[in-house]
Parts: C-alpha cells; sequence; structure tokens
C-alpha cells in the first residue's frame, strides 16, 4: 500500500466475520424471547410461535457450530473453549431430538425454554462483546505494528 493509506490485515477481516456471525446469533435469540413473550401473553398462537422458532434453530445451530470449528481450525482457543460447551449442548439436543419445538407441547416448557433462551443471549452476547474486542485489536495492532516499520 502507498504511504498513508492503510490496508485492513487479515486478522481484521477474520474478526469481522465473527463479529456479524456473532451478531446474528443474537438476534435469534432475541427474536425466540420475543416470540416466547408474544407466546405466553397470548398475541401469537402456538402453531405460528413453533413455525417461527424452529425455522431459526437450524441457522443458529450451524452458525455457532462453524464459527467454534473455525476457532478450532485458527487455534484461538480461548473462544474455541468458550463456545464448545454450548456446541456440545446443541448437538446432545439435536441427538436427542429435543431442539424442536412442538406446537401441542409448547406451553409446558414456555418458562424452562425462556431460561435457556435467557442464558443463552447471556452467553452470546459476551461472545459478541469478546469478538468486537478482537475486531478493534486486530486493526490496532496493525496501525503500531506499520508505525514501528
Amino acid at each position: 500500500p502507498e504511504p498513508g493509506t492503510m490496508a485492513f490485515p487479515a486478522a481484521f477481516w477474520f474478526w469481522l466475520l465473527i463479529f456479524l456471525v456473532g451478531a446474528g446469533l443474537v438476534f435469534f435469540l432475541v427474536v425466540h424471547l420475543i416470540t416466547l413473550s408474544d407466546l405466553e401473553s397470548d398475541y401469537i398462537n402456538p402453531v405460528d410461535a413453533t413455525e417461527r422458532l424452529n425455522r431459526f434453530l437450524m441457522p443458529e445451530y450451524i452458525a455457532h457450530t462453524a464459527i467454534t470449528f473455525i476457532f478450532l481450525i485458527t487455534l484461538n482457543f480461548v473462544p474455541f473453549l468458550a463456545n464448545s460447551a454450548l456446541v456440545a449442548w446443541h448437538v446432545k439436543r439435536y441427538l436427542d431430538r429435543e431442539h424442536l419445538l412442538d406446537a401441542t407441547s409448547i406451553y409446558p416448557s414456555l418458562a424452562e425454554r425462556k431460561k435457556q433462551n435467557l442464558a443463552k443471549l447471556g452467553f452470546y452476547t459476551l461472545m459478541f462483546f469478546y469478538y468486537m474486542y478482537r475486531m478493534v485489536y486486530a486493526l490496532v495492532a496493525n496501525r503500531y505494528a506499520r508505525k514501528a516499520k
């Protein structure tokens, strides 16, 4: 690059991608919580609620598993270990066929699902800010490395 211009390092693009996926995961959980709250308040019927919720489950599981795998292959062990427990829980729920919601049995599990989704939202939000920190750190570290040359 020419003097005075700044090329973004590969680490920035990596963390930007992870940051955007993290933002998507937070969005999925917010949609889940809003839908469960609407169902609890009787603003939406169980069939529509389960269709809406089930539509977002597999994309959430796939995106979260993908970024966790990417952390493993890029040797980012701190975020890999942090995300591994939730991926294992997702895999267990999927293998036990507990991941999809059923319109006929959603009301008894509503409180439990809300607690689970609140916990996941807290985790995804925490990781979202970690990803943002790493993205900014990649930019700042590159800028100082360029000045040192």
